[in-house]
């Protein structure tokens, strides 16, 4: 029989294998040559990537890098809804729409924030991304688009959950 708590470690259990299965993505390193002077995205691991969010090491505060949106390219968050509450073994997924940008393309990709911090970034064409082990509070969960560079699209979408005890 199924009961709320096996429900509940069943989510947290399938939120951490898909984290899981995003850091080994995220961290697989092709080995060759960056192009173009530059690290390419693809070439990054997840310490590099933070490494870039927050060049100034402990100095979380500052923006990254963000540009003008353009052709019409925006993000809106579809999931959770604003003012969403959650209890901590509950699975906060993140789930987007895109319009006019087409992720996993050229390497485009995404990236998601809570309460200013990177959290990290959705390569591909995913277009959910799980936050695993928020603390209770209120938080600002935010996404932005961004392009092969790492930069970012300065247009992005927000909305602010509650976790509780």
């Amino acid at each position: 029989m199924i009961n709320k708590n096996n429900l509940t470690r069943f989510w947290l259990l399938l939120g951490l294998l898909f984290t899981a299965l995003f850091f080994v993505a995220c961290s697989s390193s092709g080995g060759t040559e960056p192009a173009s002077g530059d690290e390419a995205m693809e070439d990054m691991d997840h310490d590099d990537m933070e490494e870039m969010d927050h060049e100034d090491g402990d100095d979380h505060a500052e923006a990254p890098n963000r540009v003008p949106n353009e052709g019409g390219a925006a993000i809106t968050i579809t999931s959770p809804e604003e003012g969403a509450t959650f209890g901590t073994l509950d699975q906060v997924l993140v789930e987007v729409d895109v319009e006019n940008f087409a992720l996993g393309e050229d390497g485009n990709h995404w990236h998601v924030y809570v309460d200013g911090v990177s959290f990290g970034m959705v390569m591909g064409g995913n277009t959910d991304q799980a936050l695993p082990g928020l603390e209770p509070g209120e938080h600002e969960v935010s996404v932005f688009l961004s392009i092969d560079t790492h930069e970012e699209y300065e247009d992005g979408d927000s909305v602010t959950i509650i976790v509780e005890e």
